[in-house]
């Protein structure tokens, strides 16, 4: 009788935006200042550099209080919103996740 032992591994990596494509962070650099925006594994795919990220192209922004409601990538509009279970990359909080609802 042979007898096989196998060890699973499975990783302690979390989505950072469970759910959705992206996430937008404030690096808090600047100035100008500075927003990143990472896919749900923590890749950094997009820094934008900007007195005004609303008017840089990459995001589209609510009226006040601003927030971050949209994001444009690669010719597809994301739409972007707070979750309670957002994450953080690079030690930076995740302040909208976004994701494409075929848009």
């Amino acid at each position: 009788m042979k007898l096989a032992f196998f060890t699973v591994l499975i990783g302690a990596a979390t989505a950072i935006c469970p759910g959705f494509n992206f996430g937008i962070a404030d690096t808090h650099g600047g100035p100008p200042g500075s927003w990143r925006v990472y896919d749900d594994s923590c890749n950094s795919i997009l820094t934008v550099f900007a007195d005004n990220p609303c008017i840089a192209g990459a995001f589209g922004c609510s009226p006040a209080p601003i927030k971050f409601n949209a994001l444009h990538l690669n010719g597809l509009d994301y739409a972007c919103r707070p979750d309670p279970n957002s994450g953080t990359c690079e030690g930076n909080g995740i302040q909208v996740c976004c994701r494409n609802d075929g848009n």
